[in-house]
């Protein structure tokens, strides 16, 4: 009996590259003289090589069990083995049936064609099945250099698995380095065998018979052990060596299943669950991607049908029928599934409806240059495209290739569409004039193929995208054209239906929930979050006057959280933009979801109210009410005079009443900023008295004010108050008091004392908690501050006639302690308010600021109240440097303008302070006295231009009658003033730091015993009332404007009956000149913000610094 071979038991013997050559050879008519003997066991061929050159070939086929055979060819060529000449040699036995095997022969029905030859041979495959041996893979402990196996599957036409190879070393932490391509794996056993290859990657290496190609493909049962090998080496990836290598994994069911594409060909898959990638072996396996596992398949068949079904090529639908009856009667028992067969339908004379998806597609960056690191800016990593297809009675074609018919599959029935190429044109053409064009690899050459021939817009940019879909693709749809939008797709557009603001009260008191909501599709959708974004992404056009100047016909557009976008009209959501930027500080550590704002800014209620017609409001009621009485703040309702009162109050002072009453109807606190002198002590004793007579004050309340005040706030309160009952904690024996806090009506202490104090201040709760000169918490990091916010009280005030003296952190300081959460944290605010109009100049701020804080502060100045004051004189007198003084302070600019450069030039301004701020006091000190600076070459100078121009002002000033306030900055200039004083036999009174007894000088003062009171400006700048005073002299200059005025204020305020003269003492052309002119700055900031009008001032410059170290007149 002859022995059978088939084409297949060849092409399991051989690699692919080595069957394919050998075939190029038999194909070409390279083999002669083929003798076969031994019923097919034994083939002789001479068989023509390269050049001249003729080998001959000696083949032994050995049957083996279970029907597999074991071929041995030996060559005369180099390869001297299984070459491809003994291939070439095998193939031209068979073709000449001398051992041809069984299977392979199909019989022919008269006028059939013969079957193409994949299919031909994929059913020989049906019976073949083969298993080569396990390998070993110990390495030495030294070579870390490793063999990585890569599998992946062919694009082909029929599926092929194939393994590439790179190589890697091994890391110490675990896993593998870099990976390199291995191109020479054939080669590499030709000589010395690297170290790194193990005896199992030696078989793997030579079971492939791999020839010079990067690339061994894997088939059948031999396939299969070899991934089993790969595998068990640990070092086998999937797709790219960065992956995890492939574990071996448990067996999964899968089921053989007939596929049919859209053009009704068919080809078999396994289908699993989950659906995992199937791999074409014998039996076949299964790759895991996301548990990086790879294993056998359980099909229910046979391994070797299992394995052919696998590898089984795509079957045209004209043969599904003819292969099913093939199979039907070779393989009666396979239990495996037949191709369906498929009818046939012509569908003409339709006219097709235009449909458009579109998506957007992410793409993979364009590298270039050395081994192409660099990305290519010019070609895109994310593209919007639409594919355009046909409608043609229920089955879509794509308008690419144009074919003038087209099959398409529709169940079990295949469509030949006849297509309409004349009104495919048109509708191409309409979407041609909207932008679009057919977009490829050349344009885009990281463009996948299967999205080659789809529509792009030119450009691709948003706005176009944007308009066309808002404006264009309505008129599209209303014409007819179906439209479809993918998750994906960057410009899908949903229609606002509603829009709603709910208010959450909450359980507490202090704060409320706001959250705004627009519908869209039926559902509620948080406004909140897109608003948020808008403020993100486009910061400079979310400033008051940008919103401001937007077109009413714009829109905005929103993202939502699902990707799809809503147009948001810009006179719909202007305002409430211009409110939220301000309360989100620009998206910084805001909850997008949801408002938190205190009860103090239910004005944002009623702003945004009034600024978002068609809000549909829900909840909220009283806080709304509230919002809109603050927004409101214009008059208040009268508040009768206290009975227990002892002064006639003055029209401002009865509505300053009237407001503090205000604030405490409706829980809030203020700053009472009226200007020095006006009577804020007064206002606040009648304010006490009227809680008193209410009944309200069923606990004390609490004043904390400076040192200086203590005597001022007692003595007010037994003139104006005297039925209230006033404990001073004061002194040592204030201790002994702290038991019966509870017991008095009034209880007065000081900021010094309060972290001596705070424990016995923090256990007692006060109905109002009143700080005078409250500037003094102007540092919120203060003990002091700490400590007043602690207090417990139901109601708190401020006092103080400078709210704002320096920055506008001391005003967030202030009203933080009244009422938190009003501006915002201090971030919040920096970054609002701050930065934007000290650092910038920002009107728009400014303003917002202003009306911020306006209901919570009461301001009136001596300028709106002047018909109840005397007039106010300011006289600056000039004197100037002279000689040896002159010549001191040149010498001291000269050398602390290069120190102060060389700070700036290493630090920057803002570091520079402590060194610029010792410079000045030095010019400064200089300009007072030179025995003022601790300098040798100073105690030389005899001279003092300004201490001379005093000592000849008063004396005079004194034979006048003249009541004068001298104040200065320096305590030393006060004691060289009192040398000259003794010299003069001038007398007078002083009042410093040091002075313990301060109610003796003030009070020889007013009883007119003296006519002269040397005051230091922080020691007495504040808190006095000497009203006894008609002229003041400032002798030195304060950055501060305010710092002067508060001093001024001294002598004109409310009980002065005389016009009052101040003097200003400045040295010409002195840093004593630009200081003047520099007040006018920080003077316009506290206007501009306090008082809401005037312009911002700017903070200090480098230029500034420059002006105040110019040279004196006439010096180089």
């Amino acid at each position: 009996m002859a022995f059978s071979l088939s084409s297949i038991d060849i092409s399991l013997h051989f690699s692919s590259a080595y069957f394919e050559r050998g075939l190029a050879y038999y194909q070409a008519g390279k083999v002669t003289a083929l003798d076969i003997q031994q019923d097919g066991r034994l083939i002789t061929a001479l068989v023509a090589g390269s050049g001249a050159n003729r080998y001959r070939v000696y083949i032994q086929v050995r049957e083996q069990a279970a029907g597999r055979v074991q071929i041995d060819g030996e060559c005369g060529c180099p390869l001297a083995f299984n070459c491809k000449h003994v291939v070439a040699a095998l193939l031209k036995a068979q073709v000449q049936e001398i051992a041809a095997a069984p299977l392979a022969q199909t019989r022919q029905t008269p006028g059939e064609a013969p079957l193409p030859h994949e299919i031909s041979a994929w059913l020989s495959e049906m019976a073949r099945a083969t298993l080569p041996a396990p390998g070993r893979d110990e390495l030495p402990e030294d070579v870390l250099q490793r063999l990585l196996y890569v599998l992946s599957l062919s694009t082909s036409a029929v599926p092929r698995l194939e393994v590439a190879f790179f190589t890697s070393r091994l890391l110490k932490a675990g896993g593998f380095g870099k990976a390199t391509p291995y191109y020479n794996v054939a080669n590499a056993l030709q000589g010395t065998v690297p170290r790194y290859f193990s005896e199992r990657d030696r078989e793997i290496v030579v079971a492939l018979s791999l020839p010079r190609a990067t690339n061994g493909r894997l088939t059948g049962a031999r396939g299969a052990k070899l991934v089993e090998e790969m595998l068990a080496t640990g070092r086998c990836f999937w797709k790219t060596p960065e992956s995890a290598p492939l574990t071996l994994g448990e067996k999964r069911a899968a089921q053989p299943v007939w596929v049919m594409d859209e053009a009704g060909g068919q080809r078999l898959q396994f289908e699993t669950t989950p659906p995992l990638r199937v791999l074409p072996l014998s039996p076949p396996w299964y790759v895991d991607e996301a548990a990086s596992a790879c294993g056998e398949l359980d099909t229910g068949l046979p391994a070797d049908i299992a394995g052919a079904l696998a590898a089984a090529p795509l079957i045209p639908p004209q043969l599904a029928g003819r292969i099913g009856k093939e199979l039907a009667e070779k393989l009666p028992g396979m239990m495996a599934p037949l191709p369906r067969p498929i009818r046939e339908k012509e569908v003409a004379d339709v006219v097709p409806i235009p449909c458009l998806r579109f998506y957007t597609l992410e793409l993979e960056p364009v590298f270039y240059g050395s081994y192409r690191r660099q990305k290519n800016a010019a070609y895109p990593e994310t593209l919007n495209l639409a594919r355009l297809e046909f409608d043609y009675g229920g089955t879509r074609v794509d308008v690419l290739p144009i074919e003038r018919a087209v099959t398409r599959r529709s169940g079990d029935e295949l469509l030949h569409i006849v297509r309409n190429p004349v009104i495919e044109k048109a509708y191409v053409e309409q979407l041609g004039d909207l932008g679009f064009f057919f977009v490829d690899g050349y344009a885009f050459p990281n463009l996948p193929r299967k999205h080659q021939g789809t529509l792009a817009m030119g450009g691709d940019d948003d706005e176009d995208w944007i308009d066309f879909c808002l404006h264009d693709l309505p008129e599209l749809r209303a014409a007819g054209w179906q439209v479809e939008m993918e998750p994906s797709f960057r410009f899908r557009f949903a229609e606002v239906e509603d829009w709603t603001a709910t208010v959450d009260e909450g359980g507490g008191n202090d704060w409320f929930g706001l959250e705004l909501g627009i519908q869209v599709d039926g559902q509620q959708v948080n406004l909140l979050p897109v608003l948020l974004d808008l403020i993100r992404r486009f910061p400079k056009e979310m400033s008051a006057s940008s919103l401001a100047q937007l077109p009413t016909e714009n829109s905005f557009i929103g993202h939502l959280a699902d990707g799809r976008l809503v147009t948001l009209p810009v006179p719909r959501v202007q305002s409430i933009l211009s409110v939220l930027v301000e309360i989100f500080d620009k998206g910084a550590d805001a909850n997008p979801e949801r408002l938190e704002l205190s009860a103090v800014q239910a004005g944002r209620l009623t702003e945004l109210e009034d600024a978002a017609t068609g809000l549909r409001w829900l909840g909220g009621e009283r806080l709304r009410e509230l919002g809109r009485r603050l927004r409101d703040f214009q008059g208040i309702q009268p508040v009768a005079p206290p009975a227990g009162l002892k002064a006639e109050l003055r029209g401002y002072q009865q509505e300053g009443i009237n407001w503090l009453q205000f604030l405490r109807e409706y829980g809030l606190a203020g700053i009472l900023a009226d200007d020095m002198g006006l009577g804020k002590t007064v206002q606040a004793l009648a304010h006490i008295l009227v809680e008193k007579a209410s009944g309200r004050m069923d606990r004390p309340c609490l004043v904390v004010a400076p040192t200086s005040l203590m005597f001022n706030w007692r003595r007010e309160a037994e003139r104006f108050a005297p039925e209230l009952r006033v404990l001073v904690l004061q002194g040592l024996s204030r201790k002994q008091h702290f038991e019966t806090i509870g017991d008095y009506d009034l209880v007065l202490t000081t900021y010094p004392l309060l972290p001596r104090d705070k424990e016995a201040l923090t256990a007692q709760e006060f109905h109002l908690l009143i700080l005078d000169e409250a500037h003094i918490i102007k540092n919120p990091k203060s003990q002091a501050t700490r400590i007043v916010h602690q207090i417990k009280a139901r109601h708190r005030l401020a006092l103080t006639g400078t709210p704002l003296e320096n920055h506008l952190g001391e005003l967030w300081s202030l009203f933080h302690f009244l009422l938190p959460g009003l501006l915002g944290d201090e971030k919040e605010f920096r970054q609002l308010f701050r930065t934007p109009i000290e650092k910038h100049g920002d009107g728009a701020r400014r303003t917002v600021l202003s009306r911020r804080i306006a209901p919570f502060l009461l301001r009136r100045t001596k300028s709106q109240v002047a018909g109840e004051l005397p007039p106010k004189t300011e006289i600056v007198r000039s004197c100037e440097l002279a000689g040896a003084q002159r010549d001191l302070y040149e010498a001291i600019r000269v050398a602390m303008h290069e120190k102060v450069r060389q700070e700036i030039d290493k630090k920057g301004v803002n570091r520079s302070q402590i060194v610029i701020l010792d410079a000045l006091l030095k010019l400064r000190q200089a300009c007072c006295d030179p025995r003022l600076l601790k300098l040798p070459v100073a105690k030389r100078v005899e001279q003092s231009a300004k201490l001379e121009l005093l000592m000849s002002l008063l004396p005079e000033m004194v034979e006048e009658g003249r009541r004068i306030l001298l104040f200065s900055q320096f305590t030393s200039m006060l004691a060289l003033i009192e040398l000259e004083l003794a010299k003069l036999n001038l007398p007078y009174v002083i009042l410093t730091g040091d002075t313990i007894d301060r109610a003796t000088p003030v009070q020889r003062f007013q009883d007119f015993e003296v006519p002269l009171f040397l005051i230091s400006l922080k020691a007495g700048g504040v808190g006095l009332n000497l009203t006894a005073a008609d002229t003041v002299i400032h002798y030195d200059p304060w950055w501060n404007p305010a710092v002067e005025n508060q001093a001024t204020d001294r002598a004109h305020r409310i009980g002065q009956e005389n016009p009052v003269f101040v003097y200003k003492l400045v040295t010409e052309g002195t840093v004593e000149e630009k200081i003047v002119a520099l007040q006018g700055k920080k003077r316009e900031l506290a206007q501009g913000v306090l008082e809401g009008n005037g312009e911002t001032g700017a903070p200090l410059s480098a230029d500034d610094l420059t002006m105040l170290f110019e040279p004196l007149l006439g010096e180089a």
